[in-house]
């Protein structure tokens, strides 16, 4: 309590947060992949690794249980996060394209530094204008010239996002039981590696740099799935289960998609045994218990008592629920991500089921900052520092909150709702997915997503779809503008490789198993038909 008496004043007063004279340090730690029931004691996924770490920063402070991505992909979800803004403002909207910061002085439309599209400012920029040490260490993945390289350098990155529309159904991934290693000597050696940069800032500079902002980033735990015995040791066994999974005829369209663009369903299939999804599920558990003792590290250097201290991820992990693994879906296996946030002003074990997003970060760390003035304006995020409260005085407007997706292994645009214990997925019907019809889920009679109560709920759907239009606009109208662009990109990338496009796009992106390599007669003319507008679902 003594050290708070270094600010002036500290309260909640008619729901905003107040903070005067010394302005708080920030310690923001994101990784990546992590499914956001981890941190929620209430799912039975909480109970399946140890998590001391993350246990002891939600003692400390505020659980948001009901916390989702903008979009479940790196780029998109980090990049709306940072500029507090939806993908389909930004245009990142895939891990091939970023936020860009330098434009050309002769070409408007031409970025002559990472990313493609107009560069927002960020909430980082912000903090370093009111007087903050900004450090970024690790993966950021916005683009913009944050950070160093992002996604966009990489060339399968875009290929399977551009030609999505295509509907190619080969394999952009290895079978994830190939992914797995449980006997890795050092498996997550660069993340250590970026934690030990954190530890020593905050050891040799954090003190000279006040008010500083640490941002401290690791990959894992994003598949592959390595691990050992060391972390295998930290997962309970009896939580770990086999997840239902729907027969593939029963699968939503959108889905069979994925499963085939993930390598869990094509031609020469060994089936999965119940071994196999547990083996793949452990590993995963087993890295989340790894990535809470490396941020266990950050934190024994940090007061929680006076230092801001946010954790999140950029999306979540399948881990093979409905037939899939890796992200780029709207279940909350891979689109609902932890949230904890302890610190100045914050009352400490309180649990917030109020349904929050990342795009909620930008505007909450500002005003949390005592930052009050920047502008609102073309920010899709809310503050939600009303919720540091134990009883907020007011609710959150809007009262729900939304996401979309529009990258590789979906091969139409995904976007999702959600309202109390409502969710529903949506998705871009531009031809030839005119006939992919809404899911609508209960989420507390059925968690799992399993039951798509769409049919029955007629005027629930209308309703949600109508949310959907108010917060982000006309969704089939951002869908088709996307799918104009992926063409547009991939028609100037066929031009720079010629008549070697076909081999270039086989060795880049469909390179997945099967008992045939892409690029036969029949896969070039599903191209071509895709880009003369005649592909079919």
């Amino acid at each position: 309590m003594a050290k708070l008496l270094g600010y002036i004043f500290v309260a909640l007063i008619a729901n905003e947060l107040v903070v005067a004279a010394k302005m708080p340090n920030f310690v923001f730690l994101i990784c990546d992949s992590m499914d956001g029931r981890v941190v929620d004691p209430t799912s039975p996924i909480s109970q399946a690794m140890a998590t001391p770490t993350f246990d002891k920063l939600a003692k400390n402070g505020v659980n948001f249980v009901n916390n989702y991505c903008p979009s479940p992909q790196c780029v998109p979800s980090r990049a709306a996060m940072f500029s507090g803004r939806f993908p389909h403002k930004t245009k990142a909207w895939s891990n091939g394209q970023g936020l860009c910061k330098t434009w050309s002085d002769t070409d408007p439309d031409k970025c002559t530094d990472q990313g493609t599209n107009k560069y927002w400012n960020t909430f980082d920029s912000i903090l370093e204008k009111h007087g903050y040490t900004v450090n970024l260490i690790g993966k950021v993945d916005v683009g913009a010239g944050l950070g160093g390289g992002f996604h966009g350098e990489d060339a399968y990155a875009a290929l399977t996002a551009w030609t999505r529309g295509a509907n190619i159904t080969h394999p952009q991934k290895q079978d994830p039981r190939n992914l797995v290693s449980n006997s890795s000597k050092l498996p997550k050696e660069g993340d250590w590696k970026t934690i030990e940069k954190c530890v020593e800032w905050l050891s040799t500079e954090a003190k000279k740099s006040e008010p500083y902002f640490l941002y401290c980033s690791v990959n894992i735990p994003h598949p592959n799935y390595q691990t050992n015995a060391t972390w295998l040791a930290m997962v309970n066994e009896t939580a770990v289960t086999v997840p239902k999974w729907l027969p593939w005829e029963e699968m939503h369209p959108a889905d069979q998609y994925e499963s085939a663009s993930k390598a869990l369903y094509y031609d020469g299939l060994e089936p999965f045994s119940n071994d196999d999804i547990l083996n793949v599920r452990r590993a995963y558990y087993a890295m989340v218990s790894e990535t809470d003792a490396m941020f266990g590290r950050v934190i024994d250097l940090v007061d929680l008592e006076d230092t801001n201290v946010i954790f999140t991820s950029d999306h979540g992990e399948g881990n093979m629920e409905h037939r899939q693994n890796w992200k780029n879906s709207m279940y909350d296996a891979n689109n609902r991500v932890p949230l904890l946030m302890s610190g100045v002003g914050v009352t400490q074990d309180l649990m917030v089921h109020n349904a929050t997003s990342n795009i909620d970060l930008y505007p909450t760390m500002l005003k949390w900052a005592g930052i009050n003035d920047f502008s609102m304006d073309g920010l899709d995020g809310r503050d939600i520092t009303p919720f540091f409260a134990a009883e907020p005085q007011q609710k959150m407007q809007p009262n729900y909150i939304v996401g979309e997706y529009h990258s590789n292994m979906a091969n139409t645009g995904h976007f999702m709702v959600k309202k109390d214990n409502m969710k529903l997925i949506d998705f871009g019907r531009t031809p030839p997915f005119q006939d992919y019809k809404p899911q609508l889920f209960d989420l507390k009679a059925d968690p799992e997503e399993l039951n798509d109560i769409s049919a029955a709920n007629p005027s629930m759907v209308k309703e949600m779809q109508q949310l959907l239009t108010t917060r982000m606009g006309d969704i089939q109208a951002i869908d088709q503008e996307v799918k104009t662009q992926d063409k547009q990109r991939f028609r100037q990338w066929m031009g720079l490789h010629k008549e070697n496009w076909p081999q270039m796009l086989q060795k880049a992106a469909y390179y997945g198993p099967g008992p045939t390599k892409w690029g036969t007669d029949a896969d070039i003319k599903q191209i071509t038909d895709w880009l003369n507008g005649t592909t079919t679902a």
